[in-house]
């Protein structure tokens, strides 16, 4: 016989299961964020330290949501970055029109307020980018480097879910990527899942072996690392709210058949807001 005192814990496990079992990307075009995210990064490269601190700020939104496919925009709105090393400290906010107007600015303008688009697949894969301020030399080239070695790989702003249901507890594995444009695998955890939200920890290896080019040289990079880290999704949707993460890695840099031996701790935090 079913009573109410046994009732209302039936019902309550009903409903969190229902949760977990519906856990799943869902945006809707028209969505937007407004993203922070903030960068750590201690270096070692040829025994030189280097320390650089930088705050990203940018605008979010799903453009398209189709068939086999979302649409991602990417604008950034505010970069701050602090380096220290070899003998140098400098700073830049790109708020401060003395720094636009700076050598760092001029470099660096190009990028601030125009639209990276971002095709991400229905299992939150990046599949393509394409960014407006795409040129030749400097931090352009390196910007393109980067976004080189982010397609296939998973879109932080999105959930990353197996091909099955999964309840609080449940842990599984996904690769991605080749080691000419960059190899991870993840092993995820989904810790808890509530109406506040889904957190979901992660642990994972990443490995880069090939050449890349800058500045029209030829870099070969050998890169080895572990990361870790924990991040919160919108319930309904799948949407960042929230993220942390640590990576170690190390390896060298081969420049005109010389290598340089590099070592790098790089810690992030991304915190995602609903935007109008």
């Amino acid at each position: 016989m079913i009573t109410k005192r046994t009732l209302l814990p039936v019902l309550l496990f009903t409903a969190l299961a229902g949760i977990a079992n519906a856990q799943k990307i869902a945006v809707k075009k028209g969505q937007k964020l407004e993203t922070i995210t903030t960068t750590k990064m201690s270096m070692e490269v040829m025994g030189q330290n280097m320390d650089n601190e930088s705050s990203l700020t940018a605008a979010v939104e799903v453009k398209d949501v189709n068939a086999d496919s979302y649409l991602f925009t990417n604008i950034i709105k505010r970069m701050q970055i602090k380096v220290s090393g070899m003998g140098q400290d400098v700073s830049f906010d790109s708020d401060k029109k003395e720094d636009m107007d700076g050598q760092i600015g001029q470099t660096l303008k190009d990028h601030i307020g125009t639209v990276q688009e971002i095709q991400v697949d229905k299992q939150g894969k990046v599949s393509g980018l394409t960014d407006t301020t795409r040129k030749a030399g400097g931090m352009a080239d390196m910007m393109s480097m980067t976004g080189d070695m982010t397609k296939g790989q998973p879109y932080p702003m999105l959930i990353q879910l197996p091909a099955k249901a999964v309840k609080p507890g449940d842990t599984w594995t996904d690769s991605s990527g080749t080691p000419a444009t960059m190899k991870t695998v993840y092993t995820y955890t989904l810790k808890n899942i509530s109406a506040d939200g889904a957190v979901v920890s992660y642990t994972g290896t990443m490995a880069k072996s090939g050449t890349v080019s800058q500045n029209g040289m030829d870099i070969q990079m050998d890169m080895n690392g572990t990361t870790k880290g924990e991040s919160t999704y919108e319930t309904g949707s799948g949407l960042l709210k929230t993220s942390t993460g640590t990576l170690d890695m190390k390896g060298t840099m081969g420049i005109m058949g010389q290598n340089a031996p590099i070592t790098a701790t790089i810690s992030t935090n991304i915190i995602a807001r609903k935007s109008l």
